[in-house]
């Protein structure tokens, strides 16, 4: 995946039609600071210094300054409120307009208030004045106009009234606010160039956001549409391969002749090929798009390990291996379904890439000093090694050594990529020890956990496939879909099972009303027609009739929101296509538990 910077191209009139908008919103927020500072000021001049022509004439002034400030609130509220209603030229029209009368009133103030004979009043006026133009600097600069405007009307009489005064003291006063007006506007128009800049890189930067949400949504539909595809492919592919897969056990249970037991092995053997690489490629692809999520918690070892070694002796020792384990009395903190991923890869890997020999599987604990204790499970093979130069490179996608042929009977060389995408997701650290002709150890290290109590295991041999493993057992089976249910009632019977099957959860739910003693397990795929699917159907039973009754759901679904609802309701969850001995050894399992 490759990402292309982002240009944003701004036009002059792009940025000035922003630069108008948030100047404009600028200027009305700082509306009721020039109200309450005009306030204030205005009540000191009029309380300490009285017009030459009189009193009222200060009151009259002042009357009209407090009467623009209760105008300029209300233009605040109206432009708050009513904005949508007229047009920005309009806003600012009245800005300017309430800004001049503002400056009017001030400069008049520099002509009425004005007193040749008292300098020290004078004083006064002069800072009050400098002190209403220099305010301005920073409420007006955003908008030059409005600046220069309240500038000059404000202090231009007051200019005028010195500079027309015999008394050289009055006339540097009037030439020092001449200089004044300058250094004032200079000032204001830096400010206002730099409000300019700042306004084009917020703008710029807001249309980079918008651009990036933009990217992101067609980023977060797409990886929807790649969940969803794949969820939908899973199902959809999976459905015929695990049908293909149950039927090639029973076509071996019923095949006699030493021909259509060969013939079995190779369907068999092309299942399983098909079997491993459709379910790696989709672990890649869910993996890349973040759709695996892990639920860490603490649980025992040695039933996890017991159950793949269960799985797979038959095909060790179908190479004439020796599959070899020994008792994991310790317990660690992971995923048990991610974990279980990660080892049946790396379990598979080492029969596949050995010849003749042993595959072991054995646990070490090391410790730090501290609480923090770590298990290491060591997988080691007696096969062809790996060359040094190649530990890393193995755990790369479709990587594949000693298989120039590219035989896919080997597989795609995708396992211990998704290996190490899980280590990652985990936390745990994957590691291999390898040389060429010397076999393989890959070792997986992870924190140990606190037995809660004493673990008794035993290590089972290879399950036997003989008719009558499950002698007396009723199975209730839900599958919509024909061959597949056909051939999961001819595995079933072939060991022994009274089964009953129905394609919808609605006949099924009747069955069980009708004889609640009867099943001893329910097997339900979840995608149903009708009104119920199968995790409803789980649902109503358990609550409804049977709290105990166990229950085994096979779905071609890799949602993993839907993975974690099935976990939660405490179903079992086998994913299609399910090989016959593991779903020997989950039925064995969900019966023993009862």
């Amino acid at each position: 995946m490759t990402t292309e910077a982002v240009e944003i191209e701004l036009s002059d009139e792009d940025i000035d039609a922003f630069r108008r908008r948030r100047a404009t919103d600028d200027l009305y927020d700082r509306i009721s600071t020039i109200a309450f500072g005009t306030l204030i000021l205005t009540t000191v001049l009029i309380f300490n210094q009285s017009p030459p022509a009189g009193e009222v004439y200060g009151y009259i002034w002042y009357s009209l300054c407090v009467g623009l400030e209760v105008f300029g609130t209300g233009l605040l509220w109206c432009y708050r409120n009513y904005y949508q209603r007229r047009s920005l030229t309009f806003w600012r029209g009245m800005y300017m307009s309430g800004v001049t009368v503002l400056a009017a009133l001030w400069g008049s103030a520099g002509v009425l208030f004005f007193n040749v004979g008292v300098m020290t009043e004078q004083m006064l006026l002069f800072v009050l004045i400098v002190g209403v133009t220099v305010s301005s600097v920073s409420t007006n600069s955003v908008w030059l106009l409005s600046h220069a405007v309240y500038l000059v009307v404000s202090t231009l009489p007051l200019i005028i009234m010195c500079l027309s005064q015999a008394d050289p003291q009055y006339r540097g006063i009037g030439l020092a606010f001449l200089a004044y007006i300058g250094v004032a506007f200079s000032v204001a128009r830096s400010g206002s160039i730099t409000y300019r800049d700042m306004m084009a890189l917020t703008l710029k930067n807001m249309r980079l956001a918008e651009s990036l949400r933009e990217q992101y949504e067609i980023t977060d539909a797409a990886s929807r549409a790649k969940t969803q595809f794949l969820a939908s492919a899973s199902h959809d592919l999976r459905q015929p391969v695990h049908s293909l897969s149950l039927l090639s056990e029973s076509m071996r249970q019923e095949t006699e002749t030493e021909r259509g037991q060969q013939l079995v092995s190779h369907i068999r053997s092309a299942v399983t090929s098909i079997d491993d690489l459709l379910g790696k490629l989709l672990d890649i692809s869910r993996l890349d798009a973040g759709d695996v999520h892990a639920d860490i918690r603490d649980f025992p070892l040695d039933a996890l390990i017991n159950s793949l070694v269960i799985e797979a002796r038959p095909v060790a020792e179908e190479k004439g291996l020796t599959l070899e384990t020994s008792p994991h009395h310790c317990a660690v903190r992971s995923d048990p379904v991610l974990l279980g991923n990660i080892l049946r890869n790396l379990i598979s890997n080492a029969i596949k890439y050995t010849d003749n020999g042993r595959v072991e599987i054995n646990t070490g604990i090391t410790s730090d000093g501290t609480d923090n204790d770590t298990v290491h499970i060591r997988i080691r093979d007696t096969g062809m090694g790996i060359p040094a130069d190649q530990h890393e490179k193995v755990f790369q996608e479709f990587v594949q050594l000693n298989n120039p042929e590219r035989d896919r009977q080997k597989g795609l060389g995708l396992g211990l990529s998704v290996c190490r995408r899980l280590t990652t997701l985990l936390g745990h650290e994957l590691s291999v020890e390898s040389a060429t002709g010397q076999g393989s150890e890959f070792t997986l290290s992870l924190a140990r956990a606190e037995l809660q109590e004493p673990v008794v295991t035993t290590i089972e041999g290879q399950a036997s496939t003989a008719a009558g493993v499950f002698a007396g057992i009723n199975v209730l089976l839900v599958e919509d879909d024909a061959m597949v249910r056909e051939s999961t009632v001819q595995l079933l019977e072939g060991w022994g099972c009274d089964v009953r099957a129905f394609a919808e959860a609605a006949a099924g739910f009747d069955s069980v009303v009708s004889e609640p003693e009867w099943p001893d397990l329910l097997l339900t795929d979840y995608r149903l027609p009708g009104d119920m699917d199968g995790q409803e159907l789980s649902v109503r039973v358990r609550e409804e009739i049977s709290a105990d009754l166990p229950v085994l759901m096979i779905t071609g679904d890799t949602a993993p929101e839907q993975i974690k609802a099935f976990s939660e309701g405490g179903i079992v969850v086998l994913h299609k296509p399910v090989k016959p001995g593991f779903l020997r050894n989950a039925m064995r399992q969900a019966l023993i538990a009862v």
